[in-house]
């Protein structure tokens, strides 16, 4: 059912608007929704929403299960309320979807400030999502063909698993660009990369993404939606419970990273990079970069690399400290990632290094980090 509020006249009174709407995007047909995780985070939200943590915003669940069809419903402190129900003519990870949700949620509940979780799997920045075309493509590939290395109508990053579909970060800076969101939270592995927060640099204000695996529980949605639905959602406050949650936990399950990026400093962030990149050709002798991966690694500590790189340019690594510190506004580690991989650095975000990584570049050169700021570092010799 759609709500909205009665009156005299035949037809449905105008949506009051709210303080702050909340979408959480979550795509379960995958190994999360087979484990029934997604359920589990389901039932944090309806007992955060029964203890009064909404306030006097709305939230919202796009849920695509294992075993049904996917639906848009609110979270009230009555309980789940449907408000649509979808086919799935249209793949969740793909465009059109994900675009015909937002208009659905937008319309449904008209807000003054809004926000985006996104829940899923996630890979980062590595191209395996849905053919979609480009802003300069000439045809539109099916959405539901996998997308092949070399294709110039893909592009590359990828969230979300809609039973082996995925979509590419390009794509959904595309879909989010002018939407209207003020943050987006990852609830999902390994997109605290510098690639994709700046692919969505101009999406949100704010981005709270991991640079390493997330556990499968995620997000302790009973302890940050006070945080995220308040009109002046407290970003650094959500991602500091959710890793105190982790961190407080024993053994291998003490494992989480967490970062909140500032997406207005990125363009200088890029700037005092590219400065760094100009002025290097190769890097430092036995240099051994951090990874962020606990088996084949394609993901490595962004400021720890830049820094060694900028190690014999004083000035140059104070540009590039100052301009790191102005995005990333908060990052937290715990000291090992499922008492496996040991983190002696954690900047807050991720890099590809080619030249320290087995994997396939997968078109990589595609991004827009890669043609404004990588580019300018030259080939190890």
């Amino acid at each position: 059912m759609t709500f909205a509020a009665c009156s005299d006249n035949d037809g449905p009174a105008p949506a009051q608007e709210c303080e702050r709407a909340v979408l959480v995007y979550m795509v379960a047909n995958n190994s999360l929704g087979s484990a029934r995780y997604d359920e589990a985070d389901i039932a944090e939200m309806l007992d955060a929403a029964a203890h009064g943590d909404l306030g006097n915003s709305r939230l919202f669940v796009y849920h695509h299960s294992r075993t049904a069809d996917p639906v848009l419903k609110e979270i009230t402190p009555r309980g789940e309320m449907l408000v649509k129900a979808y086919n799935t003519d249209n793949s969740s990870v793909s465009a059109a979807r994900m675009n015909e949700v937002i208009a659905d949620f937008k319309r449904t509940a008209p807000a003054t400030a809004r926000g985006l979780i996104l829940w899923s799997h996630g890979s980062g920045w590595i191209e395996n999502g849905l053919q979609e075309p480009t802003a300069n493509a000439q045809s539109s590939p099916g959405v539901n063909a996998q997308s092949q290395p070399g294709n110039d109508a893909v592009q590359p990053l990828s969230f979300g698993d809609d039973g082996g579909r995925y979509m590419n970060v390009t794509t959904m800076a595309r879909v989010l660009d002018g939407q209207g969101f003020d943050y987006i939270y990852f609830d999902c592995c390994y997109m605290a990369g510098v690639e994709v927060a700046y692919e969505l640099r101009r999406c949100a204000d704010r981005i709270v993404a991991s640079a390493t695996e997330l556990p499968a529980n995620g997000m302790p949605y009973d302890r940050t939606l006070r945080h995220l639905m308040k009109a002046d959602a407290d970003l650094t406050a959500a991602a500091r419970a959710t890793f105190d949650h982790y961190d407080n936990l024993a053994g291998s399950a003490r494992t989480c990273t967490i970062s909140v990026i500032d997406t207005d400093a990125l363009d200088n962030l890029a700037a005092a990079t590219r400065a760094v990149y100009s002025a290097n050709s190769v890097t430092s002798e036995g240099f051994a970069p951090q990874h962020l991966m606990t088996s084949a690694c394609y993901l490595f500590d962004f400021g720890q690399y830049v820094d060694n790189l900028a190690a014999d340019y004083p000035t140059l690594k104070a540009d590039f400290d100052a301009a790191l510190d102005d995005a990333v506004i908060y990052s937290a580690s715990t000291p090992n990632i499922w008492n496996i991989l040991i983190l002696r650095h954690h900047s807050g975000l991720s890099t590809y290094l080619p030249e320290f990584s087995a994997t396939n570049r997968y078109n990589y050169d595609n991004l827009q980090w890669a043609k404004d700021v990588a580019s300018a570092l030259s080939p190890k010799q």
